[in-house]
């Protein structure tokens, strides 16, 4: 008995055998071994995640040449913060010379939209979130306008343990909405992908628009 649910019987067939359990229409089962593919201590995401594995900045070059310099002096801004609080440093690419085979092994942290980073098509075409100049998409919800912000990881394809964190905007707005990096501080807790207005740097959390963790196979409910 595990809780105030239903009580689970199993016949031990082996020495240290692994048993899984999932609670479903408040009821316990037991199952099989989860897929790699899913959430787990290999991977479980949150923002943060992304910033092991020899992280790599790759900054967009793809859109007005103001959110091009945003996104280069954003990677520019977090590397000068890292050193400064982790005595650490990272690489950082443009989009023209991202290459997947390349950074394989290495976790990524993205910066613009599909519109501004060239990389973005390649490392998010499973994904279930979207940034354009002028919209977010999660899952079935829709967000409009030029001042939306965001911060939010994905799993990597090819791959079980390794993530992308995206640091992105609408527009020059949001994106600048989007620069500053608590993310590196030790006691901060960002979830799995965070949206919000360029007025929250005014309002607060009033101004979030959506905020949430992925299933545990990685869809947004």
């Amino acid at each position: 008995m595990l809780d105030s649910l239903s009580q689970i019987s199993y016949q031990k067939s082996a020495k240290n055998i692994m048993i899984y359990l999932r609670k479903a229409k408040q009821e316990w089962q037991i199952i099989q071994k989860p897929s790699p593919d899913e959430k787990g201590p290999h991977r479980n995401g949150m923002f943060k995640e992304a910033f092991n594995h020899n992280m790599v900045y790759v900054y967009g070059t793809k859109g007005t040449p103001e959110e091009n310099k945003w996104a280069i002096e954003k990677a520019k801004y977090d590397a000068e913060s890292w050193y400064y609080r982790g005595n650490g440093s990272f690489e950082i690419i443009a989009d023209s010379e991202f290459d997947s085979t390349e950074y394989a092994n290495r976790n990524i942290i993205l910066i613009g939209n599909s519109e501004t980073n060239s990389a973005w098509n390649v490392l998010l075409t499973d994904c279930p979130i979207s940034v354009t100049s002028s919209t977010v998409k999660l899952g079935t919800h829709k967000y409009e306008g030029s001042d939306l912000g965001g911060y939010f990881i994905w799993k990597k394809q090819g791959s079980n343990i390794h993530t992308i964190s995206i640091i992105t905007g609408t527009g020059i707005k949001g994106m600048k909405a989007a620069t500053a990096n608590q993310y590196f501080a030790g006691a901060s807790g960002f979830p799995d992908y965070m949206f919000f207005k360029l007025d929250m740097l005014k309002y607060g959390p009033s101004s979030l628009i959506d905020v949430g963790f992925y299933t545990n196979d990685w869809h947004v409910k």
